[in-house]
């Protein structure tokens, strides 16, 4: 059975929280403690990076020329 603190901390990974954030509030003096509850599926990494790439694409994008 998972530990209450892995699914809060992948949780709140997923939902987007600030890792310095996350930290704070499971109350660990070092970022390498919290990375050990955030454990991530491959596909949440994927779906990040799909959400970076676009966020940058859209950043980018130039804007549509009226006729």
């Amino acid at each position: 059975m998972r530990n209450c603190r892995h699914t809060f901390g992948a949780d709140m990974a997923r939902a987007g929280i600030a890792l310095p954030a996350l930290m704070h509030l499971m109350g660990h003096a070092h970022i390498q403690t919290t990375m050990l509850y955030v454990q991530l599926a491959p596909q949440d990494v994927w779906r990040e990076y799909a959400r970076a790439v676009q966020q940058r694409l859209a950043a980018f994008s130039l804007p549509e020329k009226k006729p």
